[in-house]
């Protein structure tokens, strides 16, 4: 039997959203009493019509929102806030326009403290993993969307 990896105990999230014609601000449930357990090794893949949660979750598991009630563990740990154990791909790409596809996905390890070397060959292999081995110093304006979409899946995996 494989162990729970992310667990969602009765998560609700609100929102305050603005009232009908600036009124009183009013709340809004975006998320009702979630319980699901991820198990190591599972696939999950969240479908839905826009507006019905799905970025609301995923944000509440990379930390970036917390619940209004519940809690979402991570390997038996309360998530708190953003961490370096989940990565984010963001629906914007979310890239710097004045770094490369290779410098874009360094980024995040230039933080961690990695040497230039180190860097460099991480992003490579990240970048070939995603199908962009011909395109490493490209900026993103001579990307087309899915390629931007893929270094950015390349920079949250590296």
């Amino acid at each position: 039997m494989t162990t729970v990896k992310i667990r969602f105990e009765h998560v609700r999230k609100e929102f305050v959203v603005r009232g009908e014609g600036g009124g009183p601000g009013r709340h809004f449930t975006a998320l009702e009493d979630i319980t699901l357990d991820v198990r190591s090794g599972e696939f999950l893949a969240l479908v839905g019509p826009s507006g019905c949660g799905k970025s609301t979750l995923l944000d509440l598991l990379g930390g970036l929102t917390l619940p209004t009630s519940g809690r979402i563990l991570l390997d038996g740990r309360p998530i708190a806030g953003p961490g370096r154990d989940r990565g984010i791909v963001f629906q914007q790409y979310a890239l710097f326009p004045w770094r490369t596809a290779e410098q874009n996905v360094e980024f995040g390890l230039d933080i961690a403290g990695l040497k230039a070397k180190q860097r460099l060959d991480v992003a490579r292999h990240f970048l070939d993993l995603v199908g962009l081995s011909g395109f490493v110093d490209r900026y993103p304006h001579e990307l087309s969307g899915g390629m931007k979409q893929r270094v950015a899946i390349a920079r949250s995996l590296a």
